[in-house]
């Protein structure tokens, strides 16, 4: 269910910069639970194995964020929002991120008070906006979504993901008590990162990595194979647009590891992918590690995270099971329009069932089987392109005003 344009949108990272709380003498910062209560229990939203959140900005404004264990502060994409609300811009900076481009630049704004359901409150919090939407979360999603949090939450509470029931649970840390199902991983936070160990097999090669565990990422795995001795890329790839970072498209490989153990779990035929050198390797070499674990991995399990105890908690979800599947369309989409309501080729893959059915960039699709954005989600729309090797489809296609239809069948590609 992976909309591979988003697989990397929203890893950040802030240079030249710290963004530490300007909270002084006994004012309270960050996020608190009311007193005497033990859990909080927040329905999210699951898109494209990304999770999202509603957060409430000044008491005022609430808008839907993505829960990014990879960011350090909050982040506003929409500038438009935080002059709305008349944020404190302290200063302007300088951001790197994955992508082809240098840097990009977004301002500092504090004393800013965030809202969580449930009465969770932080307070005198800095957050940060960027200059210009560079992102595209809401295209790339097709949900209305302005902004990303992550460990200003995670340092606070014990926090449980409940990927079958879409229920996201805040735990006291004082108070929580582990399900005795889960199976406890070591966790280790480096800075505002959590990373975990596993081992990785392809062919009679084998590596142990230390992987960043990455909610913000839709992918299985990210490798950075270029920077990593001992295991070779896999033999069969597909040459794609792997997402889009902070500072533009991030191009590279997609293919399958052989077998995946992360404890007691093994996967086989996971989907990996692989960036061109240089597209996102400074980055990775700034956190200091190979890659990522994503959504359409951890969505696997029901996951718990307890930075402050050092362990992350893991317990098969009901999709444990399921085959890791790939786009089989060849076309990479987005919503677009007002409502998001209207879904857009973005790439076409050359030689792939798209291109072979002259379906082109720039065409608007107004069904799939059938199904369109006005009563379907573009996860379902990708979920309907990954369902099986030869799969027959239908488009009805709006090139420059004129109508018509293109059939095809799906390919497994990788």
């Amino acid at each position: 269910m992976r909309n591979p344009i988003i697989s990397l949108i929203v890893f950040i990272l802030v240079i030249n910069t710290c963004l530490c709380s300007t909270a002084k003498g006994q004012k309270e910062f960050g996020f608190s639970m009311p007193s005497r209560i033990k859990k909080i229990e927040i329905p999210f939203e699951q898109h494209s194995n990304l999770i999202l959140i509603p957060v409430t900005i000044n008491r005022f404004l609430t808008l839907k964020f993505i829960l990014d264990t990879g960011v350090e502060n909050a982040i506003l994409t929409e500038k438009l929002y935080g002059d709305i609300l008349d944020l404190n811009y302290v200063r302007e900076i300088s951001i790197d991120g994955p992508g082809l481009v240098d840097s990009v630049e977004a301002f500092i704004a504090n004393e800013v008070t965030l809202g969580l359901p449930g009465g969770i409150i932080g307070q005198n919090m800095n957050m940060l906006v960027l200059k210009e939407d560079y992102l595209k979360l809401s295209e790339n999603i097709g949900e209305d979504v302005y902004g990303i949090i992550g460990y200003d939450i995670f340092s606070r509470f014990v926090v449980e993901i409940d990927y079958d029931n879409n229920i996201l649970t805040l735990h006291d840390p004082q108070r929580y008590k582990k399900d005795k199902r889960e199976i406890e991983v070591p966790l280790e936070v480096r800075g505002s990162k959590p990373f975990m160990r596993a081992i990785i097999s392809q062919g009679d090669e084998e590596a142990s990595l230390d992987v960043m565990v990455d909610t913000g990422a839709s992918h299985a795995a990210l490798i950075d194979y270029n920077h990593l001795t001992g295991i070779s890329m896999p033999d069969k790839t597909v040459v794609t647009r792997l997402g889009r970072g902070i500072a533009g498209d991030i191009p590279g490989y997609v293919g399958r590891i052989d077998q995946v153990k992360i404890d007691c779990f093994d996967f086989t035929e996971m989907l990996v992918s692989a960036p061109f050198d240089g597209a996102y390797n400074k980055v990775i070499k700034r956190g200091a590690r190979v890659g990522t674990f994503g959504g359409e991995l951890l969505n696997r399990f029901n996951v718990t995270f307890d930075y402050i105890n050092g362990k992350f908690y893991l317990k098969e979800s009901n999709r444990h099971r399921d085959t890791f599947e790939y786009d089989m369309s060849g076309m990479s989409l987005n919503a677009v329009g007002t409502e998001l309501d209207t879904l857009k080729v973005v790439s076409v893959q050359k030689n792939g069932p798209a291109y072979q059915a002259d379906i082109k960039k720039g065409d608007i699709i107004l069904s799939v089987n059938g199904k369109n954005l006005r009563y379907n989600s573009l996860s379902d729309i990708y979920l309907l392109l990954q369902a099986k090797d030869g799969k027959r489809i239908k488009c009805r296609i709006n090139r420059d005003g004129k109508k018509f239809k293109v059939r095809f069948r799906l390919k497994k590609i990788i």
